[in-house]
């Protein structure tokens, strides 16, 4: 007997493992994980039991009695989760119920492994059969809470499940048999077991695998439970129209794919969303009325485009005919609408548009026209309907086929050609027929934009590639766009070769340097001449000066850059030459200085012995040697300063050319003159050399402005477009001899030195100004200066 007994045991675990497999394939549905665990907890149950069975010590029992009564416990628990799963009460199931339901195996299991809590009192040795089975084996009150535990799950599971049958009027006949076996085996086992048939052992684990196994099949192999027929299941989900299934309280239990497109729900699910979440103005339809019909139509926004929908709702009753629910079908009437609200607008177009409009049949003839449009082809307002199209149309130009914007030439009456751009779109007209309405805008003026655009685009590209520097634009990351044949021969690289390629000019020593110039002009800001050393293809290196600018959209955003660079290699070389040969001069005048200063001082100082004891004649004399000689010290002074100086100038910045004349007048003896400062332009310049000019040009004009008289001196320093001026009120210099006085040592006073005005000339070249002597309003002396580098 126990022989068979324990093959049927591990018979049971094994087919319940293999149906947690199928089981394990479906956990995704309802009632697939509890099923699951069912089967696994039964299988280890089984093979439990039948282990307690055939141990013959007490030590090799206990341990599997309580296993197999803890299994017991999952089961039953996992039996009544999938009930209510299957039952469609999913959503009770929440984590505190699902804590409350896997508390009784949790305490069973403790209360095994607790030695100060008795479930059970047991042999003092090892039994025949299961020694929860045995007769001496003395259960607790604990053990009965099990029990009792056990038995209202199984009452629990067995009644949502006759109910589920009673209720479902759309089962199959194999989703019945397998409801049916599933409710009540676990009873009609227990009851045979108890008044028919004196079995030694519990033979309710049988019952529980033939439960869940029938429950499996009839659930997986077949069919899932379902309320609606799979033909009828068919034909909703691929009907055109949307279906969605609510309940009671107006939640969501299903929805066919065209109601989650509709509703914009394609990638989420509707299911478990009250109705009145997703649908719009659902509070206003009468669906609270369980004989409530007919169509009603709703604005819907759930994919961000606005459709139409119609909507009936219909309610669905159980075998009872208690209402559990309603049917919603929507369907898409979108784009009647649109037809409709088409048609009205254009029916209100021609009482309100002031641009040309025009109506044409399926034959593109015209069908009416407004005002503006007989305005623009010099026609009637009626003359031609029922003309074709292209009647108004340049030679060989037909109407234009489909919809949208396109260029047409307009021929009015007068025969004038008007380029215009008609804006088409099809319409359905009164007749049913599909027309096309049009609106038409004159386009001449934008029309001469473009071609001047096109030509002014095309000199500028044009003197880009004429120009002899090379010119290079780029975007903000510096990829090339433009590349012109001067920066071909400049770089070695071939414009096809850079364009579209990160620029390559730059070496790696000198990056920092100028991705801080590239920030700068990428803010707004332009570069002019700025100096630095660039890489050719062959990797060699040379001198450039770099002139960039920001390139800006419509918007005023910027989104490149455009530079102009030149080689100034051989202009660096003279400078390093010119450097050379001012140190050697500086050398050279440092020694004349030396040399002729020492015979002058011993000359002076001679002649002021000799002053001492001279009269008469001779005092006058020495009086005139040492006015030589003074002449001479302030030759040598002016001599060294030209040599010294020449024309180097130490670092510029911004100054104010005002403010410079003014401190240049205070160190000059001007008494008695006055200086008037009519414009201040600030400039790039030397302040200290420029102080310089002005003491120069002020010292000039005192000197031999007044020619003799006694009468003051008025000088003006003022703005050119390009410079400024210095100008005086004195006599003016004669203009056979102003290209000379720039001339080193040319004067035209016994008293000068002929320098101060060669210094003047000087220092302008070396700022890159040119200089011109002119005659003033008032007749006097003025002085131009040109090429003079503007900062404000």
């Amino acid at each position: 007997m126990y022989g068979f007994f324990v093959a049927s045991l591990y018979a049971t675990a094994v087919i319940s493992l293999l149906f947690a497999g199928v089981a394990w394939r479906k956990r995704g549905d309802p009632g697939g994980t509890p099923m699951v665990v069912f089967h696994l907890a039964l299988a280890v149950g089984a093979a439990a039991y039948a282990r307690d069975i055939v141990a013959t010590t007490l030590a090799a029992q206990l341990p599997w009695a309580m296993v197999s009564a803890v299994a017991q416990g999952v089961t039953a628990i996992a039996w009544l989760y999938a009930a209510l799963q299957y039952s469609g009460f999913e959503r009770t199931l929440t984590r505190r119920v699902v804590g409350l339901l896997s508390l009784e195996p949790v305490l069973l299991a403790l209360g095994f492994l607790t030695p100060a809590v008795t479930i059970a009192e047991w042999p003092s040795t090892g039994l025949t059969g299961s020694l929860l089975q045995a007769g001496e084996t003395t259960l607790t009150t604990l053990f009965f809470f099990h029990s009792v535990t056990i038995l209202l799950a199984a009452l629990a599971g067995t009644i949502l499940l006759i109910r589920l049958f009673v209720r479902s009027r759309h089962l199959y006949r194999t989703q019945s048999a397998a409801v049916l076996v599933a409710a009540l085996t676990p009873w009609t086992v227990g009851l045979t077991q108890n008044f028919f048939v004196n079995l030694p052992e519990d033979a309710s684990i049988f019952a529980w695998g033939l439960s869940g196994m029938a429950l499996t099949a009839g659930l997986y192999t077949f069919k899932k439970l379902d309320p609606v027929p799979a033909a009828q299941a068919a034909i909703v989900e691929n009907m055109g129209d949307g279906a969605v299934v609510l309940d009671v309280d107006g939640v969501v239990g299903d929805a066919n794919p065209a109601a989650r497109r509709l509703l914009g729900f394609e990638s989420e699910s509707l299911v478990g969303r009250h109705i009145a979440d997703v649908v719009d103005g659902w509070d206003g339809l009468d669906w609270d009325d369980p004989d409530a019909s007919g169509w009603q139509e709703l604005p819907l926004t759930g994919d961000g485009d606005p459709r139409f929908v119609e909507v009936e709702v219909s309610p669905f009753t159980d075998r009872f005919d208690d209402v559990v629910g309603r049917l919603v079908v929507l369907r898409d009437v979108t784009e009647r609408k649109r037809r409709e609200q088409r048609l009205a607008q254009y029916k209100t177009i021609f009482d309100a548009v002031n641009e040309p409009v025009y109506v044409l049949d399926e034959n593109d003839n015209f069908v009416r026209y407004n005002a503006p449009f007989a305005d623009l082809v010099g026609y009637d307002e009626s003359a031609l309907v029922g003309s074709p199209f292209a009647a108004v149309l340049a030679g060989g130009e037909t109407a234009t086929d489909g919809d949208g914007v396109t260029e047409v030439t307009i021929t009015t009456a007068s025969g004038e050609e008007v380029p215009c751009e008609a804006d088409l779109a099809a319409v359905e007209l009164a007749s049913g027929a599909t027309g096309r309405v049009g609106i038409v805008r004159d386009i001449s003026q934008r029309k001469a934009m473009e071609s001047e655009l096109a030509q002014t685009t095309e000199r500028l590209e044009t003197l880009v590639e004429a120009s002899p520097l090379a010119i290079v634009a780029h975007d903000t990351e510096g990829v090339v766009d433009v590349w012109n044949p001067a920066a071909e021969s400049l770089f070695g690289w071939r414009a096809e070769a850079v364009r579209g390629e990160p620029l390559p000019i730059v070496p790696d020593d000198r990056e920092t340097e100028l991705m801080e110039r590239h920030r700068e002009v990428q803010s707004g800001n332009r570069l002019t001449g700025y100096e630095t050393e660039l890489e050719r293809e062959d990797g060699s290196l040379f001198s450039a000066a770099v002139s960039a600018a920001p390139i800006t959209d419509t918007n005023g955003t910027v989104v490149g850059t455009v530079s102009v660079i030149a080689d100034i290699s051989e202009r660096k070389a003279q400078q390093r030459l010119l450097e050379r040969q001012n140190e050697r001069l500086d050398e050279f005048a440092s020694l004349v200085s030396h040399d002729l200063r020492n015979p002058l001082q011993v000359a002076t100082g001679n002649l002021e012995l000799a002053r001492a004891d001279a009269t008469g004649t001779v005092r006058d004399r020495i009086d005139a040697a040492g006015d030589a000689l003074e002449r001479m010290e302030a030759l040598v002074d002016k001599t060294l300063s030209l040599a010294r100086e020449g024309r180097d100038i130490g670092a510029t910045e911004r100054t104010d050319i005002g403010a410079l004349a003014e401190r240049a007048w205070r160190t000059v003896q001007t008494e008695g003159h006055s200086l008037s400062v009519d414009a201040s332009p600030t400039v790039e310049c030397d302040p200290d050399r420029v102080a310089e000019l002005f003491e120069n040009l002020f010292r000039n004009a005192v000197e031999h402005g007044q020619n003799g008289t006694d009468a003051p001196l008025t000088l003006t320093v003022g703005e050119l477009p390009d410079g400024f001026y210095v100008a005086d009120d004195g006599v003016g210099v004669p203009a056979d001899v102003r290209d000379r006085v720039f001339e080193s040592g040319y004067t035209t006073s016994p008293d000068g030195t002929g320098f101060g005005l060669a210094i003047v000339q000087t220092i302008a070249d070396a700022h890159g100004w040119d200089v011109t002597l002119t005659e003033s309003e008032s007749g006097g002396a003025r002085f131009e200066f040109a090429g003079v580098e503007r900062t404000t």
